[in-house]
């Protein structure tokens, strides 16, 4: 059946592709550069805490050097989070593509011969 094998090939692809996003935002969140990034790439998510020194002498450096952290902190929780749904997406693919093989593998005639 030409069309069920076009169909389980546009799956795959999709799946493989899938697969890729998720262990790009790995890398993203483990400050590891892909491929295709330049040689500066920023460090893993969440940082440490910035120290409220390298803001100077402004009045809440302190404050400033939270918010840093909270924010660090909500990127890297978007990106677990972004993570567990490309997750979700790849296994569902996977038992898409499960079901097509055996439900044409049970409709499939053999030769009896």
């Amino acid at each position: 059946m030409a069309g069920v094998d076009l169909s389980r090939k546009a799956l795959e692809l999709l799946q493989d592709s899938v697969h890729d996003r998720g262990i790009d935002l790995v890398k993203l969140k483990d400050g590891k550069p892909a491929d295709k990034t330049p040689a500066t790439f920023g460090g893993a998510f969440p940082a440490a805490k910035p120290e409220s020194t390298i803001f100077g002498d402004l009045a809440d450096s302190a404050g400033l050097a939270s918010a840093v952290d909270t924010i660090e902190h909500q990127v890297a929780d978007e990106l677990g989070a972004a993570k567990n749904h490309l997750d979700g997406v790849e296994r569902a693919l996977d038992l898409v593509r499960r079901n097509i093989r055996t439900a044409d593998d049970a409709s499939t005639v053999r030769d009896p011969s």
